[in-house]
């Protein structure tokens, strides 16, 4: 994947381009593909559930967290975790089923060459839902998102995704790819997605497809997150995006704004997910409290600047600036609680162990 150009406007450009020849078979492959794809399996999928990737001692303490933190709040859907390889071991295989979690090696189902964020939609295609709530695994729920599967804009849509702060260049090729001028939309953020297979069978494995053709889809956009969204595009399909903008949740030191956590909101626009994708669990202190300030633009703002570096976020112009809920204070504590028992426990200890030997042996050996 390309370096992003994240500019102060808001507008995500890339340094990379494709001439009108190549374009036209970019759109031709897409939707070739569409033409040979099998219909949705009526009898493989059923029931509502979370799914996740995660695997290594950076998303498994994420997701052990996430996961905690669910049941805390009420959340009774399975969680399904997909993982590649050696990335858990048994024994964290059988902690992670106390607490309702089925975890599934992508190599004992499926033959892949995909890794990473790549992984997100094969999950959500091979998954044993039909109705799917995808969470990354170092995105915190602030109260239980099982109702999202009954809300309007799911049942009607069939598919919800949250925006993220950028918007994608207007001479970015894929708008040609895909057929589309509707340049003034957000990008997404896919640490959260509500999805129906059903519904959107063609529209997820084009996202697939989008994501088994990264050498070039991952320099048109950011990764994997936007491959959901243009593949909805693409094939013209309708898709509800929450309206309000994502905020900023972090904390202020020597008078700066430290933003470490995405914040999205319910259709309704309460706060229904902390992404804690700047500053993940692994390397957070036991004492180390960040939620402690949320920024976001007024609704109606017209001045709007964006500031991304590599491990914080900001934003500034006409802005709100307030102290986070009790609620989110209060999350935070317990998150913290989680992560000292988990730093404490034998097992945690041995994953380290076996993690590091692992990638060593995988170092040398492959």
């Amino acid at each position: 994947m390309s370096l992003p150009i994240l500019k102060k406007n808001g507008i995500r450009e890339i340094d990379f381009t494709i001439d009108d020849e190549g374009t036209d078979y970019l759109k031709r492959s897409w939707k070739n593909y569409i033409k040979s794809l099998a219909p949705y399996p009526e009898s493989k999928y059923n029931g509502r559930g979370i799914v996740m990737c995660a695997g290594g001692i950076k998303y498994f303490t994420c997701a052990w967290i996430a996961i905690k933190q669910l049941r805390a709040i009420g959340c009774k859907l399975i969680v399904e975790l997909w993982f590649l390889g050696d990335e858990l071991s048994e024994e964290v295989v059988n902690q992670l089923e106390t607490l309702n979690v089925v975890c599934k090696n992508f190599r004992d189902h499926l033959t892949t060459e995909l890794d990473g964020v790549m992984l997100k939609p094969l999950a959500i295609v091979h998954s044993q839902f039909k109705d799917v709530l995808f969470l990354d695994a170092d995105n915190n729920c602030v109260k239980d998102p099982s109702y999202l599967f009954d809300t309007k804009e799911y049942l009607q849509n069939g598919a919800v995704f949250w925006p993220d702060y950028w918007k994608t260049a207007p001479d970015n090729p894929i708008w040609q790819i895909v057929d589309s001028q509707n340049y003034n939309t957000n990008e997404q953020e896919s640490g959260q997605l509500v999805i129906n297979k059903h519904l959107c069978w063609k529209e997820i494995n084009l996202c697939l497809f989008f994501n088994e053709n990264h050498a070039i889809y991952h320099k048109l956009l950011l990764g994997d997150k936007d491959t959901f969204k243009f593949a909805w595009i693409a094939l013209k399909s309708k898709f509800f995006m929450i309206k309000k903008e994502v905020a900023i949740c972090g904390f202020v030191k020597s008078g700066r704004f430290f933003g470490t956590t995405m914040v999205q909101h319910s259709p309704t626009g309460d706060i229904l997910f902390l992404h804690r994708n700047l500053l993940k669990w692994d390397v957070t202190k036991l004492d180390e409290y960040v939620w402690e300030k949320i920024k976001e633009f007024k609704h109606d703002a017209i001045l709007k600047e964006y500031n991304s570096q590599r491990f914080l976020m900001d934003i500034s112009g006409e802005i709100l600036f307030y102290d986070a809920p009790v609620a989110v204070r209060n999350m935070e504590k317990y998150c913290l609680a989680i992560l000292k028992q988990l730093r404490e426990s034998d097992f945690y200890a041995r994953f380290l162990t076996y993690i590091y030997i692992m990638e060593q042996r995988s170092i040398r050996f492959n």
